[in-house]
């Protein structure tokens, strides 16, 4: 698996349904090739990382590959009905630099043939952000997203990080941007589209006493209806400690940045960020990331909020750990909550024996249960340092799929699944990949994992297709 999101620079369904494992309630198909524009030498470094679906077999990746002079160009891989359509090779708003590239940073499809792609692009002198919309179907040229007043004119080096759209022509997207006053300073922003056309970017409030270059992340959104969002992230105090934040949208209106209150064994300079966010259709949310701990360990922190009241942040204890598990979680799609207070979170821990190993969590009504360890297969030792759970789908009430990746007896990276019944997990089964690969490397994996119902889900990932290539692949699966 993929080194972390925030260290990151920058399924033809048609398939015939044999089954080839079963994972609890899944039936896996072999997974489908996906393939890239001409020219091209693969995905880079495997980044094919984001995943939408608006129904089942109308489905949209992105990521980027490696184009003509091995530029890094963005594409999107998009499916009609069950049948993936040929891909698109994303053209960044006029005057952009096809030598410094692009980087994809997400995509959300509100309706079936409507989506909206988010990236980042170079021109002459600064990095933007800027979307590409497909409507009704028909995908545009790219549009770049103006920033908040007081970003630089020249040096700006702006980075959206996540988008999500509730309905056509109503998405939120949050990221960062570097500020002319004080220069460089890396200061968060919000930026609405209501009714198809896109706001003044908002500059994101802080609490009092910031640092003067705050260095702001707002690593994701999620939203729950139009102008009702939840976007999370870190920033430092003028004291130098990085403070996990909550912000909130209410009814249109962005409020100021929330400390979360952290366990009591965090150090004074924990270092708290929250990296992913998920929210029920209600606006309870949780909140997951990091913190250290008075010892220094690294461990999973989560907070959760029901009906806009969040609870004090708590520790995720992990089973059998190091005593320091320099717990990480991947920032894609590694939590999800089926109804208020009825989460689950994935990531990877280093355990007692040296050992890197996924671990699930979940929260059943509003109360945080102890972690455990990714069941691997016979012969598997460990998930391995890029192994581990990256993304997590719930479908319903104590039923989740996570898309994971370990380490087996020839010590190769391999896609696992593994399913969740009555907030119980269990055992999961491998991925059969396209044609005969049998590794999907150190950089890639299961990134997507999106769940209809408890035996249909769709999967998207990368896998080792050559000895220094990468492409996509995407699987159904099947009742």
């Amino acid at each position: 698996m993929k080194a972390p999101r925030l260290a990151i620079a920058l399924l033809a369904l048609g398939a015939t349904l044999v089954p080839l494992a079963n994972a609890g309630a899944l039936s896996l198909t072999r997974a489908t090739a996906l393939s890239l524009p001409s020219p091209n030498t693969g995905l880079n470094q495997g980044y094919l990382p984001f995943q939408s679906c608006s129904s089942v077999g109308n489905c949209a990746v992105t990521g980027i590959y490696l184009g003509a002079h091995a530029y890094a160009t963005g594409v999107i891989e998009y499916q009609v009905k069950g049948v993936w359509q040929k891909p698109i090779s994303v053209t960044p708003p006029n005057g952009y630099s096809a030598l410094k590239g692009v980087t994809m940073e997400g995509i959300s499809c509100a309706s079936d043939g409507n989506c909206v792609v988010l990236g980042q692009y170079a021109n002459a002198t600064n990095q933007l952000p800027f979307t590409v919309t497909e409507h009704n179907g028909v995908w545009q040229k790219g549009s770049e997203l103006a920033l908040p007043s007081g970003a630089m004119r020249t040096g700006e080096f702006a980075t959206p990080r996540s988008i999500t759209c509730v309905s056509i022509g109503n998405c939120t997207v949050v990221g960062t941007y570097t500020t002319s006053n004080p220069t460089f300073a890396t200061q968060g922003f919000m930026k609405s589209e209501i009714n198809r056309v896109w706001r003044p970017a908002v500059k994101l409030s802080l609490p009092a006493a910031t640092n003067t270059n705050p260095f702001v992340s707002l690593s994701q959104i999620a939203c729950w209806a139009p102008t009702s969002c939840l976007a999370v992230g870190s920033y430092l105090d003028a004291n130098n400690v990085t403070h996990a934040i909550v912000v909130p949208e209410v009814s249109g209106a962005w409020k100021r940045a929330a400390i979360m209150a952290l366990p009591g064994n965090a150090s004074a300079f924990a270092g708290a960020q929250f990296n992913e966010v998920a929210c029920a259709t209600d606006g309870s949310c949780l909140a997951a990331g990091t913190y250290n701990t008075i010892t220094g360990a690294v461990q999973p922190l989560v907070a959760l909020s029901v009906a806009g009241v969040w609870d004090r942040a708590v520790e995720v204890r992990l089973p059998n750990a190091a005593a320091n598990p320099s717990a990480l979680l991947y920032g894609f799609k590694g939590v999800a909550c089926a109804s208020a207070g009825n989460c689950a979170l994935g990531g990877q821990f280093l355990d007692n024996s040296g050992h890197y190993q996924g671990f699930l969590a979940n929260v059943v009504h509003g109360t945080l249960q102890r972690a455990h360890v990714l069941v691997l297969p016979a012969g598997a030792v460990q998930s391995g340092h890029n192994g581990g759970v990256v993304s997590i789908s719930c479908p319903s009430v104590g039923t989740c799929v996570a898309g994971a990746a370990y380490l087996n007896a020839q010590n190769a990276y391999v896609a696992l699944l593994a399913t969740e019944t009555n907030n119980v997990w269990s055992g999961g089964a491998t991925v059969a990949l396209p044609g005969t690969a049998s590794t999907v490397g150190i950089a890639g994996g299961i990134y997507s994992v999106q769940c209809f119902s408890v035996t249909t889900c769709q999967i998207s990932g990368s896998y080792q297709s050559g000895t220094n290539r990468y492409d996509g692949f995407a699987l159904v699966t099947a009742p």
